[in-house]
């Protein structure tokens, strides 16, 4: 593969790598936003009676339990399917890379690899475990794994957003302007 063909597929999966993370982040987030949104508001009235029904049976309104529930098992999936994703674009950075003759590409997306290697073999598992185990626990009193799982979860997302300002940094590498000795060659 030459030199610009090279470059040009690094940055499309660069760009895709970062806009996926950003992506997955933000529906994340909004997978439990919009539940309280959903209860807050006048909503479909067969969700409305849906959700009366069921907490009418149950003395502590599972209605809501029951969609952050659902919401904890689709965001898992998502994080689990984006973060083999990531090891596959990081992977295939760092291979491409090395036809680049800047180093610091190389650096950089071999550190990113390292991040996902950490997120995906070390902390998401973890995450997992806990969440599952907290997901129909009463939260008053907070139960002392609400702790573990805040810090888990804030380690996670400090290494995304290190692997982010990482990505950034290696797409301007890839955008400013080449240097005469760089062209060159």
């Amino acid at each position: 593969m030459n030199r610009r063909r090279m470059h040009t597929t690094i940055s499309l999966l660069l760009g895709g790598w970062l806009l996926g993370t950003i992506v997955v982040g933000f529906v994340a987030a909004e997978n439990f936003w919009i539940i309280d949104r959903l209860l807050a508001s006048e909503a479909h009235p067969a969700f409305e009676r849906g959700i009366a029904a069921l907490d009418a049976q149950t003395a502590a309104g599972e209605g809501r339990t029951l969609l952050r529930y659902l919401s904890s098992e689709m965001n898992r999936l998502y994080f689990r399917a984006w973060g083999g994703c990531e090891a596959l674009l990081a992977l295939a950075l760092v291979l491409l890379a090395f036809g680049i003759r800047d180093k610091r590409l190389r650096i950089g997306f071999s550190v990113m690899l390292a991040l996902v290697a950490v997120t995906e073999l070390f902390l998401m598992p973890r995450i997992v475990e806990v969440g599952r185990a907290l997901d129909f626990v009463p939260r008053s009193p907070a139960p002392p794994a609400l702790a573990t799982f805040g810090m888990l979860h804030a380690a996670y997302s400090a290494l995304d957003l290190i692997k982010l300002l990482v990505g950034f940094s290696m797409a301007w590498l890839l955008l400013r302007p080449a240097s005469s000795a760089e062209r060159d060659s």
